[in-house]
């Protein structure tokens, strides 16, 4: 008698998006293209401050890049970060490990993780310095930039992964985030390419890095937040096509918007009550 085989079964129709997901893919699509036409868009005022002002809440926005004459909406280290979590999402998706199920290799993982000990290492000194305290060495942004950016390799890697086993019904458990040292040295490779774009200077490329650090971390929070109605809608473990998150995505988007508006006017409170500093407001 042949043996029933006890994988999931994933047959040609999951391939193929219903009605209702089309409908929440379209209405996903123009969420998102609404949300930044509106922030390029926005009448009397400009799109520095408009990124400045929606990511208000994120970080003390104190140690900003200026690229080309336009502030960037975070700190050098949390821009570094956003930017290579996008980087490293591109080249997972350029390699094929959508549906990775498992860390890289134990070599690789260690450098990923020794990158994210000199984040915290850099800031732990910046912190420091900052109070007046001894400090191992002058904090400087370029530092900053690249110790983010290599903590952004593991906030991609992690992210996926977590969306992966939790949502995924054909995760692929044998397939790592990043294969080896080649997928590493290809996202260290984009990152090389972003630095040397912010080093240029030029007023060319300050308005686009600066939408990508706020695509970086609208998205990232957006899939981090499509996990409570993914679970509420009972699409756990049951995801095997993109258009399968068109709901669930529209609502983390909703929910994401919702927390970095909260956080921003939070934070405005802070400051206009005197219990922080007055915002730089480019």
């Amino acid at each position: 008698m042949e043996q029933l085989s006890r994988a999931p079964h994933i047959s040609s129709l999951d391939d193929v998006a219903t009605p209702a997901e089309q409908r929440w893919s379209a209405a996903l699509i123009g969420l998102a293209g609404g949300l930044l036409l509106g922030l390029i868009l926005m009448p009397g005022v400009s799109l520095e401050r408009a990124l400045y002002l929606a990511l208000h809440g994120i970080c003390a926005q104190t140690h900003n890049l200026i690229v080309g004459g336009f502030q960037m909406p975070l700190c050098a280290r949390d821009s570094g970060m956003y930017l290579s979590y996008l980087a490293t999402m591109g080249v997972m998706l350029a390699r094929g490990r959508w549906r990775a199920g498992r860390l890289p290799p134990l070599p690789v993982s260690l450098a990923v993780l020794g990158m994210f000990l000199l984040m915290a290492a850099d800031g732990l000194n910046s912190t420091l310095a900052e109070m007046g305290i001894s400090h191992a060495y002058e904090p400087r942004n370029d530092l900053r930039l690249l110790t983010g950016m290599g903590a952004g390799v593991g906030l991609a890697m992690v992210v996926l992964l977590v969306l992966n086993t939790a949502m995924r019904r054909n995760v692929e458990d044998n397939t790592r985030a990043l294969g080896g040292w080649r997928d590493l040295g290809l996202v260290l490779a984009v990152d090389a390419l972003i630095v040397g774009a912010i080093t240029l200077n030029t007023p060319l490329l300050g308005a686009p890095l600066a939408l990508l650090v706020t695509v970086g971390v609208v998205g990232n929070l957006a899939a981090v937040m499509m996990l409570i109605p993914s679970l509420a809608l009972g699409l756990g473990g049951r995801i095997t096509r993109m258009s399968q998150l068109a709901h669930p995505a529209t609502l983390g988007l909703i929910l994401a918007i919702t927390f970095l508006i909260a956080l921003a006017r939070y934070r405005l409170w802070l400051e206009l009550g005197g219990y922080l500093p007055l915002p730089i407001v480019p």
